[in-house]
């Protein structure tokens, strides 16, 4: 009955020490950046209580590896400080059956951190864009109150003051980079958020719109789109393989692989039938370069896609890696000072993992290596930790 006993010990002690860790660092990661957020955009308590459900998959996301290090940094050191191994061993149990139940949460950990960097990267984004949109106005009415003005890339606003929903005096400028500006002065005016259309409504009395093609003067209520996003944004949000979820790459990779497929055909036909009409100026305009710069992005687009899945399963699985290197170097200090320890582990980890794993993303999306360099940094810290913990079982 002792391994039943000392499995249920040890999963128990750091379960304890990793709920309350993790509640703690999840409370202020989301804490900090909602604060951040109402300070630098003028959010209201009704949108931040909004945004709550949606933030905190993404802070416990980065919190669950140094969660997971810090507790078997804890449990381990302390069972080493006091001996509590030592005891294990004078009764012929060996070292893995303390070893192994925190490895195994480690896995399960692992699996848990799949699914939520899934869910952060697709249900938290689209979460978070729904639920500004859907308060664009009042984040807008925000900043208004309390600078006068407001700017984004498709659009700026000035006012005079404002009561209550009606805008005094609104000055505001439409940018468009191909048209030219143009510019709205009007009495008054009022906006409400169309999240649908990715636009504000802005519905505006007694004033003078002016552009580069025309002016108009108008004396009653009218009403103008304003492009929160534009078209490139939105589609380029919408086809991002990073907001997809694991379910859909599949299908959406299969998709792509069509795509790309025809792009290349109709740029062969294109390139082949250029060469026999010698029209080798014919090459270098640029509906030629768009055909090659479309093939371009669609390639690389099916190599993100091909990185997608990859990437959240390793970053998952950075809680079991996290976990192998703690165990024993926590266990080989022996010392109950558990910050020295989290710190011994965690600064090797800084240096070396992360770098490590941009290095697999990076090279995995260039293409020059393939998608499986986003395990680059796991198997590293797997492979360092595995022979650690085989070294001390063996001791």
């Amino acid at each position: 009955m002792w391994p039943n006993l000392i499995t249920r010990y040890v999963i128990w002690e750091t379960s304890k020490v990793f709920l309350v860790s993790s509640a703690i660092f999840v409370v202020l990661m989301t804490i900090i950046g909602l604060a951040d957020e109402a300070i630098g955009k003028g959010i209201g308590p009704d949108v931040i209580l909004k945004l709550v459900p949606y933030v905190i998959p993404k802070a416990l996301m980065f919190a669950l590896p140094a969660t997971c290090l810090f507790s078997v940094c804890v449990v381990y050191g302390r069972l080493a400080s006091e001996n509590e191994i030592v005891a294990v061993e004078s009764m012929g149990v060996a070292k893995t059956v303390l070893i192994m139940p925190a490895i195994y949460m480690g896995f399960g950990l692992s699996l848990f951190g799949v699914w939520l960097n899934d869910i952060s990267f697709a249900w938290s984004y689209w979460g978070i864009e729904r639920v500004i949109l859907e308060s664009s106005d009042k984040i807008v009415y925000g900043v208004l109150k309390k600078e006068g003005s407001f700017s984004t890339a498709q659009f700026s606003i000035e006012v005079d003051g404002i009561d209550e929903r009606r805008l005094i005096h609104p000055v505001i400028t439409i940018k468009n980079a191909s048209r030219g500006n143009a510019r709205i002065v009007a009495q008054e005016g009022e906006l409400i958020a169309n999240p649908e259309t990715f636009s504000l409504s802005l519905s505006i009395t007694k004033g003078l719109i002016e552009s580069p093609q025309a002016a108009m003067k108008f004396d009653d209520t009218i009403t103008h789109e304003i492009p929160l996003r534009s078209s490139e944004d939105i589609a380029k949000a919408t086809g991002n393989p990073n907001h997809l979820y694991l379910s859909q790459i599949k299908v959406a990779k299969a998709k792509q692989q069509r795509e790309l497929e025809q792009l290349r055909k109709i740029n062969a036909i294109g390139l082949a039938s250029q060469w026999l009409a010698g029209d080798f100026a014919g090459l270098a305009n640029q509906k030629w370069q768009a055909k090659l710069l479309a093939e371009t992005e669609a390639k690389n687009r099916m190599v993100r896609m091909q990185m997608v899945p990859h990437r959240r399963w390793a970053s998952g699985f950075s809680c079991l890696a996290f976990v192998l290197i703690g165990i024993p170097v926590a266990i080989r200090m022996r010392t109950a000072n558990f910050a020295t320890t989290f710190g011994v582990c965690f600064l090797p980890i800084l240096i070396g993992y992360y770098p490590l794993l941009m290095l697999g993303l990076d090279l995995g999306k260039s293409g020059l290596a393939p998608a499986l360099g986003a395990w680059l940094a796991n198997i590293a810290c797997g492979v360092l930790g595995t022979a650690l913990i085989y070294r001390e079982v063996n001791n």
